[in-house]
């Protein structure tokens, strides 16, 4: 993957505060405590407030003036990234937790996940494992992580929706969908501002029902033939994969998006034979 690596290498440009700085602060200070390699104890930030390079916290605050770190928009596609990244491993450890406790199944679903679909090293898995028992042990709650995500990411409907269809993705890994799971999922994409339709589309790519095809579109079986073809060409250009990189999803995520592109055209094929255009 490469993308941890980076980032451990060259340190991170941007204070964050909220639920995300407190798991952030909170990784790297274990990665302090854990790792004695000199590159890695170099790793820091700079206080916005007085300039001082210092060891992340999870209190939020700076440890030399003591003041507030406060989140601030992001301003190039590395941090969006990173955000991105952490967001999606402290979401899907909260959505283990909705059911009151995080099994060695769930836990082994997300590493599967993890390993499988990102082709992660295996230090790099060791970073994102630490995000995920941070964020599970966190007395933030997971809605508040969403909300912070949003903020940060701004109104980008398809970086919001593609957060959604990878925690579809990290619940169905253990080939169950536990209701708690659903539940957490719905309120995540409330939170985003996603309409029923939108929710709809990316839970009919995992669970199957007998208008499928039309559900990954956004339509009704009763849409007009010029309405299929406009949901079509609308779903191709937002889910391209430039667009998508440039908005804040990480390039390794943009295999599982093609997938969905494959999907998305698999679903008007259908139609477009049913129907005969």
């Amino acid at each position: 993957m490469g993308f941890w690596g980076k980032a451990i290498g060259i340190g991170f440009g941007f204070m964050l505060g909220g639920p995300l700085g407190a798991i952030i602060g909170g990784t790297l200070g274990h990665m302090y405590d854990m790792e004695s390699d000199q590159k890695t104890r170099g790793l820091g930030m700079r206080c916005p407030h007085c300039g001082n390079m210092i060891r992340p916290t999870a209190d939020g605050y700076c440890p030399v003036c003591g003041m507030k770190l406060e989140s601030r928009p992001l301003h190039n596609t590395y941090d969006r990234q990173f955000v991105f990244y952490v967001s999606l491993a402290s979401l899907a450890a909260k959505m283990a937790k909705a059911d009151g406790v995080v099994t060695r199944d769930e836990i082994e679903a997300f590493d599967h996940f993890v390993r499988t679909e990102l082709g992660v090293t295996t230090e790099e898995r060791k970073i994102i494992a630490q995000l995920f028992n941070k964020a599970k042990d966190s007395p933030e709650d997971g809605l508040s992580i969403a909300r912070q995500f949003k903020e940060l990411i701004g109104y980008q409907p398809q970086v919001l929706q593609t957060m959604v269809h990878l925690l579809f993705r990290i619940a169905m890994a253990d080939g169950r969908f536990h209701p708690a799971e659903e539940r957490f999922i719905e309120q995540v994409a409330r939170i985003f501002g996603l309409s029923q339709a939108d929710y709809e589309q990316i839970r009919s790519l995992f669970i199957k029902k007998n208008d499928r095809a039309y559900r990954i579109l956004g339509v009704s079986a009763n849409a007009s033939d010029e309405e299929v073809r406009h949901a079509y060409k609308k779903l191709v250009m937002e889910y391209h994969p430039d667009k998508l990189m440039a908005k804040g999803v990480p390039e390794d995520f943009i295999k599982i998006a093609n997938e969905k592109m494959a999907e998305i055209n698999n679903a008007y094929d259908q139609i477009s034979k049913e129907r005969g255009f």
